[in-house]
């Protein structure tokens, strides 16, 4: 349905700075937000009475190719999980047809919609062909996905050079693995030949590993990883207070990924800290196989969990996680010109949640309850673009 749109009388999480408008309408001309208060003229007016209008979630960090090993090896450690070559995750891949692989990445992808999330960073691993599985996987789906491409590990630096050039001239950037990976040269020159490409790294997401590199480097994983010049890191779990102030400073956007760090046996990251320092995160639900890709399940393991960890009720706000599922997500992946909230410009991407449902009804704070209460049960409807998904 193009055109011009009214959507009214709901409750609107409205703008960057997420103020809830109430009895108000979304104006929307050919799929694009023009305005939110009054309903503009000559527009199709549809009602939303009772419901709450909130922008579409933005998944930070992914991993897509094994949606279709969900629960395959809970309980062993990380490193025989995920590891290349022979963690548990690489046999599965290794055991599929194409055809068979391609059909799960389509299967997560849909749920990741159904659940309310428009957009993803997905590290996507099997170098240039896994580029394109997940491109034939996301095909003719309204999901946005960075596709953050990997090549091999174990290759000689000519051939490293040599694949990762084809993959960055496909895929959205690169999702490294660890700091030690590649080669720092390697990545500095890619840094330098792709500058508008998005580079991401996994650091100090193990305690072992960031303690082994203190041990041997006299710094963590994070600090190694600033000359390499990321546009983003994920997890940092263990990383220290000054570290996280020089990520701040060199403006590098952060992600956590709390339930997938927590069912690994990770550990968890203080967010509160985080705050604290001045860092502006997003929220991932990380691997499909250990998390299932549920912004509303991270949003409230993210909230209860700060909370009780500092044993301060205030140590995190609830609005303030709900900007990280959202429109922090889309600044992570340079998305927020389109994406991450309801403003004027914007795509008309968002969900409704019905709060005069049995588990919304007499919510007294509505970002609390979207947070912490909601579910993707609560979703009542799902508009893209201005059109009807779901």
């Amino acid at each position: 349905m193009q055109g011009r749109i009214s959507f009214s009388g709901a409750t609107i999480v409205a703008g960057d700075d997420f103020q809830l408008v109430s009895k108000a309408s979304l104006n929307v001309i050919d799929g694009r937000i023009v305005s939110i208060g009054e309903p503009i003229a000559d527009a199709v007016q549809i009602s939303f009475e009772s419901g709450m209008i909130c922008p579409m979630f933005v998944n930070a960090h992914s991993h897509l190719g094994d949606t279709g090993a969900k629960e395959l090896g809970i309980g062993i450690p990380m490193e025989m999980l995920v590891s290349p070559p022979n963690g548990l995750k690489h046999q599965f891949l290794n055991k599929l047809s194409r055809d068979e692989h391609i059909s799960q990445m389509r299967h997560g992808v849909t749920e990741m919609l159904s659940n309310g999330i428009i957009a993803c960073g997905d590290f996507r691993e099997q170098g240039m062909e896994g580029v394109i599985r997940l491109k034939e996987a996301t095909k003719g789906l309204p999901l946005k996905v960075r596709i953050l491409g990997r090549f091999s590990e174990t290759s000689d630096p000519e051939t490293m050079l040599k694949e990762a050039i084809e993959l960055l001239n496909s895929a959205d950037g690169l999702g490294i693995r660890d700091v030690d990976s590649y080669p720092i040269s390697l990545i500095q020159r890619l840094r330098r030949d792709f500058p508008e490409k998005l580079f991401a790294i996994h650091v100090a997401e193990n305690y072992q590993v960031e303690q082994k590199s203190i041990l041997e480097y006299g710094c963590g994983q994070a600090k190694r990883s600033l000359k390499m010049e990321p546009d983003i890191l994920i997890h940092l779990t263990h990383t220290s207070t000054k570290e996280l102030k020089e990520i701040n400073s060199a403006k590098i956007h952060a992600v956590s990924c709390p339930r997938t760090n927590s069912i690994l046996g990770d550990g968890l990251p203080d967010l509160k800290n985080w705050i604290d320092v001045g860092i502006e995160f997003g929220l991932g639900t990380d691997n499909m196989m250990a998390s299932s890709p549920d912004m509303f399940r991270e949003m409230e393991y993210t909230s209860r969990v700060i909370r009780g960890m500092n044993r301060d009720a205030g140590s995190i706000d609830s609005r303030k996680i709900l900007i990280a599922a959202t429109l922090q997500g889309a600044r992570t992946l340079k998305l927020e010109k389109d994406l991450g909230s309801l403003s004027p410009g914007k795509f008309a991407s968002f969900i409704v949640l019905n709060t005069q449902d049995m588990n919304l009804r007499y919510s007294q704070d509505m970002f609390s309850a979207i947070v912490n209460r909601a579910g993707v049960q609560d979703i009542n409807s799902i508009y893209i673009e201005g059109e009807k998904y779901k």
